[in-house]
């Protein structure tokens, strides 16, 4: 493996590995990957690495990212990789909301995301949500012009076969799992203020008691 480190964060190391060596866990969806593709090419750079396991180099998250830059023809990708089997911490789930809530019917197994990527036989898309004990948001707006650009590639093998009713589908279920998420967070955030406020109340209560004497 040859590689190349572009910034070290905490105990992250963000590299750039040959796009080559990663391999993907889930088939991928026409639409989102044409979303991405815009605005990656609208925006010029590469907000955010990927994140695979350093291992195998099977892609967790960012397997989209993945896609359109190999699409595109470039040999390199930043790369956060991190170790699943020793991070108790990395989790799968089904869901954005698995984040919070433990589900066991909402569990996947690591190995069994690795396995898929190993073997080649890929997931359904965005059947999998990763979860890490960091911001997977390492914003680094990496200059597409510095990947090294050979020519395009075709990706169909990694993508699903969806009609346009499906891509709407699609859209539809997506957004209703970040209203989900949104819902859930609302919900806790209002718990965690009426726990405040109640706990300020208590606190001066007490001062007004003991001021009484």
């Amino acid at each position: 493996m040859t590689s190349t480190i572009l910034a070290e964060k905490s105990d992250l190391k963000i590299l750039l590995l040959p796009i080559d060596e990663l391999k993907p866990h889930e088939k991928g969806s026409p639409l989102y990957l044409e979303l991405l593709r815009r605005e990656i090419l609208r925006d010029g750079v590469l907000k955010y690495p990927i994140i695979a396991d350093e291992k195998t180099h099977v892609i967790f998250d960012g397997m989209h990212r993945w896609l359109v830059l190999k699409s595109l023809g470039y040999t390199l990708m930043p790369v956060i990789l991190v170790d699943a089997f020793q991070n108790p911490k990395i989790r799968v789930g089904r869901r954005r909301i698995h984040r919070y809530i433990s589900d066991p019917n909402g569990e996947i197994a690591v190995e069994k995301v690795i396995s898929a990527g190993l073997s080649g036989h890929l997931m359904k898309p965005r059947s999998t949500r990763h979860f890490f004990p960091f911001s997977k948001f390492q914003q680094i707006n990496y200059p597409l012009h510095l990947l090294k650009k050979r020519g395009p590639q075709d990706v169909s093998k990694y993508l699903a076969r969806m009609t346009k009713e499906k891509c709407n589908l699609a859209i539809k279920e997506w957004l209703e799992e970040i209203l989900e998420e949104l819902g859930f967070l609302t919900k806790r955030k209002e718990e965690v203020e009426k726990e405040l406020e109640e706990f300020l109340s208590r606190v001066k209560n007490l001062n007004d008691d003991l001021s009484s004497f």
